[in-house]
């Protein structure tokens, strides 16, 4: 039996849309704040990393178990050649949702709105 990747969810015209976890409703990324602050991401339990182009906002001890990070600094992170994006697209965990946010077609994430949930374990 192959193993089964992460679900991926792509908001390309409504990427400026705040973010939900589908299996609690909490908000996970504001993006409705004016000016745009830190305080943009509000994991909650269900949250495996919050990641943009630039680095990883938060992980979850499951994340990292699932990816062999744990211990790993996020600066000290190896990606692959597809970048974060490509790194988040290999988790294995069991009914996780990934949902990448792009500016536009092109494919380029939208800093802050990667999200991905499962429920807790």
């Amino acid at each position: 039996m192959a193993t089964a990747t992460i679900q991926r969810v792509e908001l390309n015209k409504h990427y400026d849309a705040s973010i939900y976890c589908p299996f609690c409703g909490q908000k996970v990324i504001e993006m409705e704040a004016d000016p745009p602050t830190e305080e943009m991401c509000h994991p909650c339990p269900h949250t495996l990393f919050i990641a943009h182009d630039e680095g990883f906002e938060y992980r979850s001890a499951l994340f990292d178990a699932n990816l062999g990070l744990v211990g790993v600094p996020d600066d000290d992170v190896e990606l692959p050649e597809t970048g974060i994006d490509g790194l988040t697209d290999s988790v294995t965990i069991p009914d996780s949702v990934k949902f990448a946010a792009y500016e536009c077609l092109r494919k380029s994430p939208h800093i802050g709105n990667d999200f991905n949930g499962a429920p807790p374990g």
